[in-house]
């Protein structure tokens, strides 16, 4: 039963493949040697798809209408504008955004995007083809910290660790993951409106803007290629990285001097003009092909099930792909809503069998729309034929499930953090670098596409102290950014950790701004209530005990005011007092 499932992205997947095996009556089937009907078989149609078996050659003809090419791209612009309409009442400021006819389907208190509440691991992928800067903006982002795959000693990296890095397609094979700073969402913050006076903490430092920096996740998986979906380059293996992705970055070669396979053809007008060198739009418009052909040729191998078992194991195809079950119904809705006002079609979620090609297009362009907001980070912005590309790109925008771009150049932002990572940098690496800030602008466009929610738990309310109980955390935590990393952000204007000894070069206990005011801060999935905070609380050691109450409030200065703990958080009451009926330790002393 697994085996039918090759190219799904999760175990879950293969779960479902093996439950639907045993319901059909396969396996009486086979231990009395009947043959199996071939659409009840996944793994004689995978097997024949694979083959290209002349009897099976029309196998997605059969089980889907098909649809003109025309058809299919009318219908994957159809998804993005759903997913719009959907990421738009996600979001908290709720801002101006293209209308869709899909809207009137969505309610701000219906969708999530995350499902159940709790803390938030936040991870952005980098995704784009082969050599478009995405190992250098991850070394840049991460100050050379891989977390998989160990240090490298190539030349290139002199030795320093990080992503490995070199002038040809594929140097990345196996992702690298490390932890990031991210500066926090416009308006997540208590403390934004108030003056430069007011000392508010933060346990991974400040920006050049003074704005709160948040550990995050940066996962850099090897370079796409047209046609990986069917295997080419890393195929499946490379989508399947991407699955634990909440955002993404698609880096670019903004200067147009690389083909789609990422090989350098130069930078010359005559060279691009001949077609030598691949435009950024185009990049954009094959990569997303590549992660929809990916979903839709998953749930072809299976339609012939869909069709028979309905909506619900529609739905349930979906889950291998990290969204909640939710959310998953609310595009299929967004979807059904669609098909009514515009093509007139009735429940179409309940008449599957009239379904084409370009409807299975539609609904996977939305759902990657939702699960798979994306930034670009235009790289190689320093290069003479990247002003014009970059113009183009930006007049586009939001195009082809991109919604921001960013100019940047992540060699020169790279050199800068190599600076403070090398006992002995190169001089001429020193002055052609720049502080990271086209890096950490994208960084948090891309989280501000799916913006968690910031929690600020403190001892008082009058005061906002921090808790005691999380002292560890904000001394001892992987996430803490390293001595390089603090230096780098230190000499682009921001400030350090408020329990930094920068005379120690280590996290201290007894630094004086132990006690900064609004010190913590936890990453929240939208719709998370009180009682999950205290649950993030008690399992990071800061709280014991069973919930009693908790104060809330939203701004500084604010009366708190008690809150059940089944209320959600949000802005409104994002500084939180929660109490319990065991002390710690920390406690008796109050």
């Amino acid at each position: 039963a697994a085996t039918t499932e090759l190219g799904n992205p999760s175990v879950l997947a293969c779960v479902y493949a093996a439950r639907e095996y045993f319901e059909s009556g396969a396996m009486e089937l086979h231990a009395s040697s009947q043959p199996l009907d071939d659409h009840d078989t996944a793994s004689d149609t995978n097997e024949n798809i694979a083959n290209n078996d002349d009897g099976d050659t029309d196998a997605k003809n059969y089980l889907l209408k098909p649809s003109s090419a025309e058809r299919v791209h009318e219908c994957n612009l159809e998804g993005l504008a759903i997913a719009e309409s959907i990421l738009k009442f996600a979001r908290p400021d709720n801002g101006t955004q293209k209308e869709s006819i899909a809207e009137e389907s969505f309610s701000q208190e219906t969708i999530t995007l995350t499902g159940k509440g709790g803390s938030w691991k936040f991870c952005i992928g980098l995704v784009g083809k082969p050599s478009a800067g995405k190992s250098t903006f991850f070394n840049a982002a991460t100050c050379f910290a891989r977390q998989r795959g160990g240090g490298d000693d190539s030349t290139e990296n002199h030795g320093i660790g990080g992503a490995t890095m070199a002038p040809h397609p594929f140097t990345t094979i196996d992702p690298n993951v490390g932890f990031c700073l991210v500066p926090a969402p416009l308006g997540s913050c208590p403390e934004e409106n108030l003056n430069s006076n007011w000392n508010a903490g933060s346990t991974h430092g400040r920006d050049s803007k003074g704005r709160r920096l948040l550990p995050v996740m940066l996962k850099d998986v090897a370079g796409l290629v047209p046609g990986a979906y069917q295997g080419r380059g890393r195929g499946n293996k490379f989508l399947n990285d991407l699955t634990d992705a909440d955002v993404l970055i698609h880096v670019m070669d903004a200067s147009g001097t690389a083909d789609t396979e990422g090989n350098t053809v130069g930078c010359t007008e005559d060279n691009i003009k001949a077609g030598a060198g691949s435009h950024p739009l185009n990049d954009l418009i094959w990569i997303r092909n590549e992660l929809i052909e990916w979903v839709y040729t998953n749930l072809t191998f299976k339609w012939d099930t869909i069709k028979r078992r309905g909506k619900q194991k529609l739905s349930g195809m979906f889950s291998g792909y990290g969204q909640n079950e939710k959310v998953q119904w609310d595009i299929l809705h967004g979807v059904e809503k669609f098909l009514e006002e515009k093509e007139h079609r009735d429940r179409a979620l309940s008449k599957l069998d009239e379904w084409d090609e370009g409807d299975v297009h539609r609904l996977v362009s939305a759902f990657l729309g939702v699960r798979f907001p994306m930034a670009l980070a235009m790289n190689k912005s320093d290069l003479p034929s990247a002003s014009q590309y970059i113009e183009d790109v930006q007049k586009e925008l939001p195009v082809d499930g991109a919604h921001v771009g960013v100019p940047l150049c992540a060699r020169k932002e790279m050199s800068f953090v190599r600076n403070f990572v090398e006992t002995q940098p190169k001089k001429a690496e020193t002055e052609s670098s720049m502080p990271p800030t086209g890096v950490l602008q994208c960084l948090h466009s891309a989280m501000s596409l799916r913006e968690p929610v910031l929690v600020f738990p403190v001892s008082d309310m009058t005061t906002y102290a921090p808790l005691p109980g999380l002292t560890d955390y904000a001394v001892n935590d992987a996430s803490l950014p390293s001595a390089a990393m603090i230096s780098c952000l230190n000499a682009s204007g921001g400030s350090s950790p408020c329990l930094w000894d920068a005379h120690k070069k280590l996290y201290n206990t007894e630094e004086k701004n132990q006690e900064a005011m609004l010190r913590d801060v936890l990453v929240m999935k939208p719709g998370s209530t009180v009682e999950d905070v205290f649950n993030s609380l008690k399992r990071m050691g800061a709280l014991g005990g069973e919930f009693v109450r908790a104060e809330g409030a939203g701004d500084i200065g604010e009366k708190g005011k008690l809150i059940p703990k089944n209320e959600v958080v949000g802005r409104n009451n994002r500084i939180l007092k929660v109490m319990t009926n065991k002390r710690r330790e920390w406690q008796t002393k109050i």
